[in-house]
């Protein structure tokens, strides 16, 4: 690994700048973590910091270092050495001022020692610099934000075409609606599926304490057969519980749909039928229960007997 933090940073010494920097930092920290690699990460930190004090040192005194003249004492004070100073290639910038002469420049290998980077404590990821918003990740959020638009678009038609009149709307308007081309991905029929469902079961009374079942003028048979034979709720196989206490209460609203279309004599037949065809059903029940109880009775009679006979 080379020592020269600008190298690391894959950044040029003469013209990098402050933000510079930081964007190159925050690009090398993606890939070096402190959890997957501590002493690389420590290197990286080391040559951020050096590399932002060295340009802020150039920054500061580069224009004092242009004006300095032959017959200026800039010259002499840089060539005669001072207590801390150092000569060759780790000298301190040229044109440091008079009064700051007695500063003790500290290298940049000294300040950035890889090797003992990874024996140093390790600092907080929590002052790394302000990165640049991801391109990437600005695309999902706003990806998101449009899937939500249209989810939400769909469904404020869906309900003003079902309910805005009080009447029932036509199937071809609703199926214009969930079948448009704004909400034909797959993950735009699962969202529809999922609120459009929610929104029948609060309008036909699941959310109420107690739970009451009705059905609202605008949800004819009809137009709750299309939305069912598209979205499959009550032929819909569920292993949660809760969705299928959804489903369940759709094929309940189905049937009660389904009664409100007969006339009301033809309906209340249908009710009394469908009571006489359950009660037989519970008549059954009761007699293989007492059937199965007779059984269990006489094997106990005769065990008892068995058992008197042989003593």
């Amino acid at each position: 690994m080379s020592s020269d933090p600008f190298d690391l940073l894959e950044l040029e010494r003469a013209t990098a700048t402050d933000a510079d920097v930081r964007r190159a930092y925050a690009a090398k920290l993606k890939v070096t973590r402190p959890e997957d690699d501590r002493a690389g990460f420590m290197a990286l930190r080391a040559a951020f910091e050096q590399a932002r004090h060295e340009v802020r040192w150039r920054d500061e005194y580069e224009d004092q270092a242009q004006d300095c003249s032959p017959a200026d004492d800039c010259d002499q004070s840089a060539a005669e050495p001072v207590a801390g100073d150092v000569t060759g290639p780790d000298a301190p910038p040229p044109g440091l001022p008079e009064g700051d002469a007695q500063i003790t420049w500290a290298p940049p290998e000294a300040a950035y020692a890889p090797e003992a980077a990874a024996s140093a404590p390790l600092p907080e990821p929590a002052s790394e610099p302000e990165d640049e918003p991801d391109p990437n990740e600005a695309d999902a959020d706003a990806a998101e934000v449009q899937f939500e638009d249209r989810i939400g678009a769909a469904m404020d038609r869906l309900v003003d075409t079902l309910t805005a009149t009080g009447r029932a709307p036509k199937v071809r308007d609703v199926m214009a609606i969930i079948d448009g081309a704004d909400v034909a991905g797959i993950e735009e029929y699962q969202s529809m599926q999922w609120q459009v469902r929610q929104f029948l079961c609060d309008r036909t009374g699941y959310n109420l304490e107690p739970q009451e079942l009705r059905i609202p003028d605008w949800l004819t048979l009809e137009v709750f057969d299309a939305l069912d034979q598209y979205y499959g709720w009550t032929r819909q196989p569920a292993t949660r519980i809760w969705v299928r206490r959804l489903n369940d209460w759709m094929a309940r609203v189905r049937r009660e749909a389904a009664l409100g279309e007969i006339p009301p004599e033809a309906r209340r037949r249908a009710v009394v039928e469908e009571s006489k065809a359950a009660a037989p059903q519970d008549k059954g029940s009761q007699i293989w229960l007492w059937i199965g109880a007779g059984i269990l009775i006489s094997q106990i009679v005769r065990f008892i007997g068995s058992a008197g006979g042989g003593g």
